[in-house]
Order: structure tokens, then C-alpha cells, then sequence
């Protein structure tokens, strides 16, 4: 796995921690309600969306399912933003994020990872006609990026020489490079799909800046929940349904994803 930076401390989060004794026993009242509440976005397919019907669908509400099914009990959805995903996740709003979670050091301070179910590559997008081949030629240009996401960290970091405007959601930072607003934009390898769905051959990706591992997030310290979603996930990696919606929602094989990521601990070992 590929990361060309480590992300920026997210500010803020640190000081929303629950401490060990605090830590919420997310299985008991689980059991107790009869459904887990998750995080999840609504506008950032085919991870996380609202169908023609405004049901949550996307990878991952199924994967967010099969936890349900593993735990025998139905699951509700909540949508979170790039921003509130974490705070709501520490202020109990949800009992689980799934919401592109990507796996930094940073957020470890603030969450419990599960053990990854996606790796997701990073972009920068701009219009075909643009000369755009690395980190340098974005000096100048306006750069759209999702509030308080991995691009917008990385590109932070990256492109010191640009300004760098932040919208609310995946949606926002896609229009915002439809509409001219922006010259370039950070994404998710799905973006270019997204922009061809709407100005077919006119975008497309110009490099990576990177690939990071998506897991779930629990809280801190509360590890019975967090070992329950991952024994929820070996049983959908070894019957076969997790590389089943992998195969669905990315046309690709479920990577490994064994690869040890520097300050994350999902095996809780």
C-alpha cells in the first residue's frame, strides 16, 4: 500500500476521546435496543448513497448488514458528513461508523479501526486539456477538496502553492469542478466515474496521490463491539459474501489488506 504523506493531525479530535472507563459497552446495548445505529454517508456512492427510493444503499450498507446479520439483530442508518462522522461516533449517536473511514494515526487517537473491508486509491481530477502530471503543477490553481477528508489532508500537506477550498461532501466537491468553480479536485478512484456520468470525456484522473485501507470505526476501549465486527468480518471473508460485494460494487477482487498500518491497531492484540 502506497501513501505518499501522513495526514495532519485532525484538530479537535483528541480532546473528544472517551477515556477507558467512560467507553460505552456498544454490544450489551446493542442487544438490548435490538438494532445498530451506524454512520454512513449519503452521497458518496458506490460506498455509501440514497437509492431512487431514499434508502441507504452502497458498499457500505451491505457490509453494514452482514455485521446486523452476524449480530441477529437489524441495522438503522444515520447519515454522517466527512466532518460530524467522528463526534457522532463519540457523542453515541451511532454505534458504528461506515462511512470511508480511511486508516490514519491521527484518527486512531480519536476512534477504534476495525480491521479494514475496502482500500481506496486517492486522485487528482481535472479537465482532460489540462497539463496536470504531479503535485507541482498545481501551483496556482484552485483545488477543490471534502471538508475534513483524506484529500483534504493530503492536499493540504501537498499542494502548499494552491488554494484549497473545502465543500461540505463528495457532492459539492464534484459540482464545484463541474461548474468551473474549482481547477482540480481531490477524489476517490469513483470520482472520474461520477464526472463522466455527467460531462462524459471531458475529466479525468491526472495521479495518485495515494491508497489507504477503509475500516469501521468504534470507540475507544470498547473492544468486546470491536471484536465482534471483526469476527463478523472473518465470517464474510471466509464464506465467501464480503469478496461477493467487493465484486459488485468495485468490479474487483477483495485485496488482502494484511499490510500493518503505522499507529493503527485493529486486532486489538
Amino acid at each position: 500500500m502506497n501513501i505518499l504523506i501522513k495526514a495532519a493531525a485532525i484538530a479537535g479530535m483528541a480532546s473528544l476521546a472517551f477515556s477507558a472507563s467512560a467507553a460505552a459497552q456498544t454490544l450489551e446495548t446493542v442487544k438490548e435496543r435490538g438494532k445498530i445505529i451506524v454512520g454512513i454517508q449519503g452521497d458518496n456512492p458506490p460506498y455509501g448513497f440514497l437509492d431512487s427510493q431514499g434508502q441507504n444503499d452502497g458498499y457500505d450498507a451491505e457490509v453494514a448488514r452482514l455485521v446486523g446479520e452476524y449480530v441477529g439483530v437489524p441495522v438503522e442508518f444515520q447519515i454522517v458528513t466527512n466532518q460530524n462522522r467522528i463526534a457522532a461516533l463519540q457523542t453515541s449517536r451511532v454505534d458504528v461508523i461506515f462511512a470511508t473511514l480511511s486508516m490514519t494515526a491521527e484518527r486512531a487517537e480519536a476512534l477504534q479501526y476495525t480491521q479494514p473491508y475496502a482500500e481506496q486509491p486517492f486522485y487528482v481530477l481535472a479537465p482532460v486539456d489540462m497539463e496536470i502530471n504531479g503535485v507541482e503543477d498545481l501551483a496556482g490553481k484552485r483545488i477543490g477538496v471534502p471538508r475534513g477528508a483524506i484529500m483534504d489532508l493530503q492536499l493540504t500537506a501537498l499542494a502548499t502553492e494552491s488554494e484549497i477550498l473545502r465543500f461540505d461532501d463528495d457532492s459539492s466537491n464534484v459540482q464545484a469542478l463541474l461548474s468551473g468553480q474549482v481547477d482540480a479536485i481531490g477524489g476517490s478512484m469513483f470520482y472520474e466515474d461520477r464526472l463522466n456520468a455527467q460531462a462524459e470525456g471531458k475529466f479525468e484522473n491526472k495521479f495518485s496521490t495515494g491508497s489507504l485501507y477503509v475500516g469501521a470505526g468504534t470507540r475507544l476501549n470498547d473492544h468486546e463491539w470491536t471484536k465482534t465486527i471483526n469476527a463478523a468480518f472473518d465470517e464474510a471473508t471466509a464464506n465467501g459474501k464480503l469478496g461477493e460485494l467487493y465484486q459488485k460494487w468495485f468490479s474487483m477482487e477483495l485485496p488482502k489488506m494484511t499490510t500493518p498500518v503505522e499507529g493503527v491497531n485493529w486486532t486489538l492484540e
